[in-house]
């Protein structure tokens, strides 16, 4: 049975390579209109075709999150800065539609790493961000060359990144949740 199970594994390709690109963040119920916070978007991925149209992907990526409010002399608004690095595994479901377009879908989980916030000068710790980040992605690749692919992906946190500022809870409104739309280009070794 060890044999078979063997040569069976032996068998599955796997491709893998690097990613890179932009992100474009915001906090929903920050009560800022976004995404304006942009950042690096950056890791590694493997994946393995199940059939010929159909695969899983694997990818660990450096993820910059948050949200921005520059200052405007117009309105006399205030300057607002939140910075949000995350480490976060994803696995994807990818399905082949055409030659050249490839949707995805599939969960990721985030690790965060390190946050920063500042509003009008003064740095702000309360209320704390937790340290995990679970999401829904949803993704569009389209195929460049045999090995650079452009990627369009939607992600939303499942649960809520924080609390309210005041602890308020409404319905499915827990808090604030990450909210990322990202550019990365993918390069297949």
């Amino acid at each position: 049975m060890f044999l078979l199970l063997g040569s069976s594994l032996l068998g599955q390709r796997f491709n893998g390579g690097l990613l890179g690109g932009l992100s474009a963040a915001e906090i929903s119920g920050d009560r800022l209109t976004g995404p304006n916070k942009a950042g690096v978007y950056a890791g590694g991925f493997v994946n393995a075709y199940i059939s010929n149209k159909s695969s899983f992907q694997m990818e660990l990526n450096f993820i910059q999150k948050g949200s921005r409010k520059n200052p405007d002399t117009l309105d006399n608004s205030n300057f607002y800065l939140l910075r949000l690095s995350y480490v976060e595994m994803f696995l994807h479901y990818k399905w082949d539609f055409t030659e050249r377009f490839t949707l995805e879908a599939g969960p990721s989980y985030g690790v965060l790493i390190k946050s920063y916030e500042e509003a009008d000068g003064q740095i702000l710790t309360q209320p704390p961000f937790k340290s995990g980040d679970l999401n829904a992605n949803v993704g569009l690749f389209f195929s460049l060359t045999q090995r650079w692919r452009f990627n369009v992906r939607y992600s939303n946190s499942i649960l809520a990144v924080r609390a309210h500022s005041r602890g308020q809870t409404y319905k499915w409104n827990r808090g604030q949740y990450n909210e990322v739309l990202s550019f990365t280009f993918h390069y297949k070794l």
